[in-house]
């Protein structure tokens, strides 16, 4: 008979729980962690991984051992893991605090606090509230909750403990589809799909493949376990999944910092230049965008823009789309409390802001949204202009004094490749078309273009065949450039 890892985890780890509830000090553990939280920010980690940033999310984990690999590392501490974490690029930081299985205790947790600022997680198997006073206490963000080592009651149950009174996340773990179906019963927003089987510690991407499919659209998608490639990666985004919960593939480099800097920048590598069509007013036109293959859509919440759209109309369509396309909401002239009361009715989580938006307002708004400001190259435009916005995603377009995006103008394009290494992410917009845009690429080297006249009939009327020749030459530039680095 095969050895079943989870039940016989679960076995010792309840025994570990009644001898800490047996201390009479636990009694007060509950009060501390309520005072401690009273005083953190809540749901740091799912603010993270909501982020509409291009950057990918990875949690990295600290892992001492596992019963299926034995000992991975033993010596880094884990407050310089966490450090080479962090300036890696991580998102989040996941600790394993089990012990006896995984070599793992309290005092790692308390010790990788101590040491970033990045959301951490707790990563144990949590079969009691007592676990989830000693993770508040300990200075946790999230704790996880594993679908498969609870009952229904007791997963819904800890579940609204830790977000519900605490402010904490619960990252909810499941590996078939029926946990999902509990997953969602009970709440959870973020799922972790573990590609490991508990009971068995095999691993298959296919796990991952599966329940994407499955999956509403506005859960947070966090794919676990044998996850080693680039290819692996880009895969899983390409269906949905926003993060990536990696332990053993870092914890065994030479260098944990070189290893997640570089697979982040292998994965970036292999995304192609994103799409996105603006000024979208209608299901027909953002069915065929997607269709098609755009990953982002604008809609123009600017009255005066002849494809303004009503943001509850706009939901429609928010909610319409599949999830791996980004809809992001355009603003002129908007103070922070405007774009938030639109962004919200509408359900968009990126929002463009044009016109006399000041830095301070993009920095308020980027709390809560992906931030993309558009700048325009007129004659008195620097590229060090962007440096005003250094938590912002910057689109370069063109100027025209009556008119804030969908002029048919192309833009300084030489003045727009001098802001690329002063951005993290670069939208080419202004009179692009199927003609123009291979070399405006060629050009610039942006990370997206951004096309709104160029693709239609009329304004907010998208004609499909120009979208599909659009999206074509932009493929071909790609294809071109690809050729000539191989030469």
């Amino acid at each position: 008979m095969s050895r079943n890892f989870l039940s016989e985890i679960l076995a010792q780890k309840r025994e570990a729980v009644a001898r800490v509830k047996n201390d009479p000090s636990a009694r007060r553990l509950r009060e501390s962690a309520v005072e401690i939280r009273k005083k953190a920010v809540p749901h740091r980690l799912l603010h993270a991984l909501k982020s509409e940033s291009p950057r990918i999310k990875i949690i990295a984990e600290f892992k001492r051992k596992s019963p299926s690999a034995g000992i991975i590392r033993g010596d880094h501490s884990p407050g310089e893991v966490a450090r080479l974490y962090e300036q890696g690029g991580a998102c989040a930081i996941s600790v394993v605090t089990d012990e006896k299985y995984f070599g793992g205790s309290i005092a790692d947790l308390r010790t990788v606090r101590s040491t970033t600022n990045l959301p951490v997680l707790r990563k144990d198997f949590i079969v009691d509230p007592i676990q989830i006073y000693e993770a508040a206490i300990t200075g946790a963000d999230a704790v996880l909750l594993i679908a498969g080592a609870l009952n229904d009651d007791s997963l819904g149950q800890l579940r609204e403990l830790a977000e519900d009174q605490f402010g904490l996340d619960a990252l909810v773990e499941v590996h078939r589809s029926d946990e999902l179906s509990r997953a969602l019963k009970a709440g959870a927003m973020i799922i972790g799909v573990n590609n490991r089987d508990l009971t068995t510690f095999h691993v298959s991407l296919e796990t991952s493949e599966q329940l994407a499919l499955e999956a509403p659209r506005d859960k947070i998608m966090i794919s676990e376990s044998g996850l080693h490639t680039a290819e692996a990666l880009h895969h899983l985004c390409a269906l949905g999944f926003r993060g990536f919960l990696i332990g053993e593939a870092l914890m065994r480099a030479a260098d944990p910092e070189k290893a997640l800097r570089d697979l982040m920048a292998a994965v970036e590598s292999h995304q192609a230049v994103q799409i996105k069509i603006c000024g979208i007013t209608n299901m027909r036109d953002v069915m065929a965008c997607v269709e098609l293959g755009a990953q982002m859509i604008g809609l123009n919440f600017y009255p005066r823009s002849p494809r303004y759209i009503e943001p509850k109309l706009a939901r429609q369509i928010v909610e319409a789309i599949p999830r791996n396309v980004h809809a992001v909401g355009v603003f002129v002239n908007a103070n922070a409390a405007d774009v938030r009361y639109a962004a919200n009715i509408a359900g968009v989580r990126s929002v463009q802001l044009h016109g006399d938006s000041l830095p301070e307002t993009a920095r308020e708004l980027t709390r809560e949204f992906r931030v993309i400001r558009a700048l325009f190259t007129h004659a008195r435009f620097r590229p060090e202009d962007v440096s005003a916005f250094p938590d912002c995603d910057v689109l370069i377009d063109a100027h025209h004094p009556d008119l804030h995006g969908g002029t048919g103008r192309t833009c300084d394009w030489p003045a727009a490749r001098a802001t690329l290494p002063l951005v993290r992410f670069l939208i080419l917009s202004g009179g692009l078309n199927a003609q123009n845009v291979g070399r405006a690429i060629r050009s610039v080297a942006p990370h997206a273009v951004d096309v709104c006249s160029g693709v239609e009939n009329a304004p907010g009327v998208k004609a499909p065949r120009a979208i599909k020749e659009f999206i074509a030459a932009v493929r071909a530039a790609e294809s071109f450039a690809d050729a000539s680095l191989s030469r």
